[in-house]
């Protein structure tokens, strides 16, 4: 007859294949958890109750060893007990972390994701502030759900702990919980530990302040305000004539919009014989997606003589200033404070963030356009 078949880890497997991963969870030399793990969290592990456990465990060929009490008594091991990750115990010692950071090193097409370092830091933070291993992290997701609810805990009274290299630390709990709740879901996925995707409460998924910006928009009046300010004060042949409506109309991040190059292929529509300049322009941020390529149009007639004047003169890229980066990031960002203030608007966030404000002030551009 054949041999009955059982679920673990969600694949079908006999029962001496089951009996044997318990006997080595227990043991602590599970590929997946490799560490000595008590009969409640294995029950957990593998969706099953304890007393099922036990049954394997007398079925398993090396009987585990059990206290006068009658309880099990776990292997000693010196891995089991919490040691601080740091520059000499670092976490990518511990096996589980090691192999799913091979994961994150390779898993763009056998490239790297971007943020694979943040993930990292992520259940490090997780770990030292909490005082637990990797492997308690993915016993079960009612473990885990306990264990980042007493990180927030932590968090909010400024006890939650730091990489020594880190940046200042933020007081936006909010913030700090997200990402590290989004490094954890990452690793627990990576060992078959999932929550759905709308669930609520420590393990959301939802953007901390989505939407928070939507009062960032400009309307057509104070557009035709900022434009003829520009004119007046640096001219429709200027740098800072092409950044505003160029940020504007391609909605580009600051980095794209530096390294924009001033080649650009002209469409003629041939019912209304409307032009537009299509440039191809590369977003770091997104070079997951077809290698960050995007393609940015320029409707405006005012903002394509203005580049077409620049590129008369042999310009290469969107502006002609020969400015350092630092510099000429300082100088764009006080004459676009100064077009916001023009029309009113001192918010914190245009005077902060200048150039990025154009993005969303793009955005709503577009979205008003039929």
């Amino acid at each position: 007859m054949p041999k009955s078949k059982v679920l673990l880890y969600g694949k079908k497997v006999s029962r001496e294949d089951l009996t044997d991963e318990v006997l080595a969870l227990i043991n602590g030399t599970s590929i997946r958890r490799p560490y000595p793990i008590p009969v409640k969290d294995v029950a957990k592990i593998l969706g099953c109750s304890r007393t099922t456990v036990y049954q394997y465990l007398k079925r398993g060929k090396e009987q585990p060893r059990f206290k006068s009490n009658g309880r099990l008594e776990l292997p000693k091991s010196s891995e089991y007990a919490f040691t601080q990750f740091n520059k000499r115990h670092p976490i990518t010692s511990d096996p589980l972390i090691s192999e799913w950071m091979e994961a994150l090193l390779t898993r763009r097409g056998g490239e790297p994701i971007k943020s694979w370092h943040q993930r990292l830091r992520a259940v490090e933070a997780v770990c030292n502030t909490c005082k637990v291993n990797p492997s308690h992290l993915i016993i079960s997701t009612r473990k885990t759900e306990r264990i980042l609810r007493q990180f927030a805990q932590l968090a909010k009274q400024g006890k939650a702990w730091r990489h020594p290299s880190g940046r200042e630390p933020t007081k936006n709990v909010k913030n700090i919980v997200y990402r590290r709740v989004q490094g954890i879901r990452d690793f627990c996925g990576f060992y078959g530990l999932t929550w759905p995707r709308n669930v609520g409460g420590i393990m959301s998924q939802k953007i901390v302040d989505h939407g928070k910006y939507a009062y960032l928009r400009l309307t057509d009046e104070e557009l035709e305000k900022a434009d003829e300010f520009i004119k007046e004060q640096w001219g429709l042949d200027s740098d800072i004539y092409r950044w505003f409506w160029i940020g504007i109309e391609s909605c580009a991040r600051y980095g794209a919009l530096y390294d924009m190059d001033l080649d650009y292929t002209k469409f003629v529509n041939p019912n209304t014989g409307k032009i537009t300049y299509v440039f191809i322009v590369f977003e770091s941020k997104t070079q997951h997606v077809r290698g960050g390529k995007w393609h940015k149009y320029i409707t405006r007639s005012n903002t394509q003589k203005s580049i077409d004047l620049l590129k008369s003169r042999g310009g290469i890229r969107i502006y002609e200033s020969k400015l350092s980066k630092e510099n000429f990031t300082k100088l764009i960002h006080s004459q676009l404070s100064l077009i916001y203030r023009h029309i009113g608007k001192s918010f914190e966030y245009f005077l902060k963030h200048p150039t990025h404000s154009l993005r969303h002030v793009g955005a709503h551009y577009w979205l008003s356009k039929k």
